[in-house]
């Protein structure tokens, strides 16, 4: 731990807030504290914080987080200003600069603005500016909402090569018999032992999101660590080398930066391919390319350059990827040969449907 340099700390509403979802400063100061006295030339912190809506809930007396996604902007819009506020000057009285970064999943899904989004980070931690990084509420719709801070936190993380991400939670780590667990190398061991969500009206997530964070960042070779964030000196003391909370060791095998994208940073599929029997078995056991000769049905519509489920005739989703096709092309040149699909459609294309080095096995993922 005394080696790493960049850092990611997920700060969660239920460490912020009270029950009903007022803000506590000081709980937040002491954290502060700790990632000020960190922050310098050598070492870089970026902050994921939850706790917008709840202070907007707070703000507005409401007891139970909303339904209707115009209550929860509406929270949002009040709550943000108010826990930035809190940020800077916190941050302030330590001299160190802060910067209010908001993103939505269409932001990571574009490659372009991923890439944007990337330096502008990067470009932030140069000039010893610490970021706050929360999830646009305001404006995102169902479509292009990350899920929950957890899954921003390890996207973020992944996207600026961090070298840990810390999710401090009202909890000690993983706990397994009512003990936390002090490492896990397999999350497929711990399936049966999750909780489904968080409890707390205020909130939204739980362990399953945070598993999910760990798989995110561990196919990108970055560890994790659960620990509670109410435990005094937390940070200070991880960073020391001190065990604490659970660490999540990310797998042996990792993901090229293109197939961490596909799988992780684009989240729903436009359509879907369905493929007969010898191109499931070239796909997954050989791993092939998609050409047109196996593809046996096309559900859409969908561009060419769209993401995309493949599925076996059954339906079972064999993995994802970008399909070099539209689906109304894709539906003229199914079954037929790289040589009779490119002379049906008159023009030159590639001749994969999808390309192997842009194609996810769903099989490649379940070993985090």
């Amino acid at each position: 731990m005394r080696d790493i340099r960049r850092i990611v700390v997920k700060i969660g509403s239920s460490v912020l807030t009270d029950e009903r979802g007022c803000l506590l400063p000081g709980r937040l100061e002491p954290l502060v504290e700790q990632v000020a006295a960190y922050t310098n030339e050598r070492h870089h912190v970026l902050l994921v914080s939850s706790g917008a809506i709840a202070c907007g809930m707070a703000r507005l007396g409401l007891t139970r987080r909303p339904n209707a996604l115009a209550q929860l902007q509406a929270c949002a819009a009040i709550g943000q200003g108010e826990l930035m506020h809190l940020y800077t000057r916190l941050f302030g009285q330590r001299d160190v600069l802060t910067a209010q970064v908001l993103l939505t999943q269409e932001d990571l899904a574009s490659r372009i603005r991923f890439r944007n989004a990337k330096q502008t980070l990067l470009t932030l931690l140069h000039r010893r500016v610490v970021p706050v990084i929360n999830e646009n509420d305001t404006v995102a719709v169902e479509e292009i909402t990350f899920g929950d801070n957890d899954r921003l936190a390890a996207l973020v993380a992944s996207a600026v090569d961090a070298q840990l991400l810390v999710i401090l939670s009202d909890v000690d780590g993983f706990l397994q018999h009512g003990k936390p667990l002090d490492q896990v190398e397999s999350l497929q061991a711990l399936q049966g032992h999750v909780d489904g969500s968080s409890k707390r009206h205020t909130t939204r997530g739980g362990m399953s999101s945070k598993l999910e964070a760990a798989r995110i960042v561990g196919h990108s070779g970055i560890p994790m660590v659960i620990a509670n964030g109410r435990t005094p000196s937390v940070l200070t003391n991880l960073l020391n080398g001190q065990s604490i909370g659970t660490l999540f060791v990310p797998p042996r095998n990792r993901l090229t930066s293109k197939k961490w994208w596909i799988a992780f940073a684009l989240r729903r599929p436009k359509g879907a391919v369905a493929v007969d029997p010898g191109a499931a078995v070239a796909l997954v056991e050989r791993r092939t390319s998609l050409l047109a000769s196996g593809v046996q049905a096309v559900k859409g519509p969908f561009e060419a350059g769209a993401f995309v489920a493949v599925t076996d005739t059954s339906g079972r989703e064999l993995g994802r990827g970008v399909c070099n096709y539209s689906s109304a092309d894709l539906v003229r040149v199914q079954g037929l040969r790289s040589a009779e699909a490119a002379k049906r459609l008159g023009a030159s294309r590639a001749p994969e449907v999808i390309h192997r080095d842009h194609l996810v096995l769903t099989r490649e993922l379940q070993h985090g």
